[in-house]
């Protein structure tokens, strides 16, 4: 199936662009041909490439500088020839370049999948702007540009079809997790000597306000048992050398640095416990990799969140910004460490992220286009009806 994928940038800014890379790669590798539209690509000699200008949104200089993102301009020449022999068009990204990819799609009768990976909140970070008036504007734009322009649009989660149901969108919401990938196992590591006798607490994600991991060490400073507490916070960002700073406030130096993937998969299968405080996910990857490898997740129950699904129970759930609530957490676990590290605990962890395995999602995700293909035909009576779907129809 010729595929086309219409992403601002491709590389591994952000959720939505690692995730769109792995399903990218797991598509071609299953034979698809899949062309990239993007203003930047992190391999501009890909064969697929079909470049576009791009630009900086006005206020979020720093953080798209941080992230290595570009915004893209519409170029119609560029999508008509991307799209000469698509099958369908896939629109990753919310954001003006949205508009006319679907405007030449509908022109030459090419299906269009919109994808939902960020909320109104991810603007609002970037842009250092908060409000129930701003949020509304962030919804219509998406909207304008993206979600009432589209039929049918993947979600990663029941929770974030119900945030595009519950904005009005007419379309067709189906839920499929983006998935983990298949390095995310158990492996053979030893634990780093470093870690001594310690709890270690690990992080992993690009250092922002809105993935509070200024709120670890504020919990951390709080637990009974700060001196031999490791606390991870593997990444970097705009709030690096603020988390630095802060981090001098705890006993124990917290490790605070990016890491290589190698040392990625190490941590998650030496460290004690995963702890998750972003208040804005619509899946979250981090968590993913995490239960892959058999970790246990301690998830923060933020409104904007669909990460608490992977929380084994209440006792892996804390309240949203709440310092002295993840201390409590921190410390129960602590104290019942031979459980946390137990065989068992793993083998629960291990059940649960069966469901969620790269494979399987790039399996539903085929059928999903094959059935928005179908529904295209005219000549065709299948029909993908608005709203959210709760199983497979093909």
């Amino acid at each position: 199936m010729n595929i086309v994928v219409a992403i601002d940038t491709y590389n591994d800014a952000n959720g939505c662009t690692i995730a769109t890379k792995r399903l990218v790669k797991e598509l071609r590798e299953r034979g698809h041909k899949v062309r990239i539209i993007s203003a930047l690509h992190e391999d501009p000699s890909d064969p697929d490439f079909f470049k576009i200008r791009g630009f900086v949104m006005p206020g979020a200089e720093e953080s798209q500088k941080n992230m290595e993102f570009l915004m893209g301009r519409n170029d119609y020449k560029v999508f008509e020839k991307a799209m000469e022999d698509a099958d369908v068009v896939l629109v990753q990204f919310p954001f003006p370049m949205a508009r006319g990819v679907i405007k030449t799609a509908n022109r030459l009768e090419k299906p269009v999948i919109g994808s939902l990976h960020m909320q109104p909140q991810n603007m609002m970070a970037a842009i250092g702007k908060s409000g129930k008036l701003i949020e509304k504007f962030i919804w219509f734009a998406f909207k304008f540009f993206l979600f009432n322009r589209v039929k049918v649009v993947h979600c990663p989660s029941f929770f974030a079809a119900e945030l595009l149901s519950a904005q009005g969108v007419n379309a067709h919401l189906r839920p499929i997790s983006n998935g983990i990938p298949a390095e995310y196992v158990p492996g053979e590591y030893e634990r780093p000597q470093w870690f001594g006798d310690k709890m270690v607490l690990l992080n992993i994600g690009r250092h922002a306000d809105e993935k509070r991991q200024s709120l670890l060490i504020d919990a951390v400073k709080r637990s009974k048992y700060k001196e031999n507490i490791q606390l991870m916070l593997a990444g970097k960002g705009e709030m690096t050398e603020e988390l630095k700073t802060k981090g001098e406030e705890l006993p124990v130096e917290p490790f605070i640095e990016y890491i290589s993937f190698e040392d990625k998969l190490k941590y998650l299968n030496t460290a004690d416990l995963y702890v998750h405080s972003s208040i804005v996910d619509l899946e979250s990857l981090s968590c993913l990799e995490a239960i892959g490898c058999g970790l246990p997740c301690l998830i923060t129950d933020s409104k904007y969140s669909a990460a608490s699904q992977f929380a084994l129970d209440d006792r892996f759930i804390f309240k949203v910004d709440d310092a002295e609530n993840l201390a409590l957490k921190i410390d129960y676990w602590y104290e019942n460490r031979e459980e946390l590290k137990s065989a068992a605990m793993k083998e629960k962890v291990l059940e649960e992220a069966e469901a969620y395995r790269l494979e399987k999602a790039v399996s539903e995700y085929e059928i999903f286009i094959k059935e928005v293909v179908a529904s295209n035909n005219l000549d065709d009576e299948f029909v993908l009806e608005p709203g959210i779907a709760k199983v497979s129809i093909i």
